[in-house]
């Protein structure tokens, strides 16, 4: 979903209607302190547009603010201007956090490319977040299993360890692995390891 920041609603309604005729969900603010609650609630968003010159907060302050939260911090941000347009404006719009910096008028074409292509970059980069999030849980699953398997394998070395008779076990493809203090006796009276094979059962 995308976010259009905007305290003209002539400019809301313009934008609003481009980006929906390209398929896109849109959500609106006509403040900045209006966008920063909805950004605080709401976690779905792609991108957001952000009109520089607003009474109360102005887009720069906007911008600097989303910053600071963690959730929201990578969601790229495109700022529109017809007032401020010089390079210091444009710098200080780069400064704050903005992907891009768009002058009025706009070429529709070229600002969809831009919307499109930040959009899927963005799409983009929460799937591959989501899938190493999801491969940390499949590590750490793993990683307690493989504890849990090991105090199991270590109770079981104690028990053969406590019973009075020569014991051992084996690994899958049959080798000894494991032997506990009565083999070692009993093999001291000059017996050997018998030969085993996992076909034998």
């Amino acid at each position: 979903m995308i976010l259009i920041v905007d305290d003209k609603p002539e400019n809301i309604f313009s934008l609003k209607r481009t980006l929906e005729l390209h398929q896109f969900e849109v959500d609106t603010a006509s403040s900045g302190e209006e966008a920063l609650k909805k950004i605080l609630k709401h976690e779905g968003y792609s991108l957001i547009i952000l009109d520089v010159q607003m009474p109360g907060m102005d887009g720069f302050e906007v911008a600097e603010a989303i910053s600071g939260y963690s959730k929201a911090q990578d969601i790229p941000i495109i700022f529109l201007s017809a007032v401020n347009t010089d390079k210091k404006f444009i710098d200080k719009g780069y400064t704050a956090g903005a992907i891009d910096y768009v002058t009025k008028p706009i070429d529709p074409e070229i600002f969809m490319l831009k919307v499109k292509t930040l959009h899927r970059l963005y799409e983009q980069n929460r799937e591959l977040n989501r899938m190493h999030s999801a491969l940390k849980v499949e590590v750490e699953e793993r990683k307690r299993a493989e504890e849990a398997l090991s105090a199991k394998v270590e109770e079981l070395h104690f028990i053969l360890e406590a019973i009075p008779q020569a014991a051992f076990t084996l690994t899958p493809d049959g080798e000894i692995e494991f032997v506990n203090e009565y083999w070692y006796l009993y093999s001291n009276d000059g017996a050997k390891l018998p030969e085993f094979h996992p076909q034998d059962g």
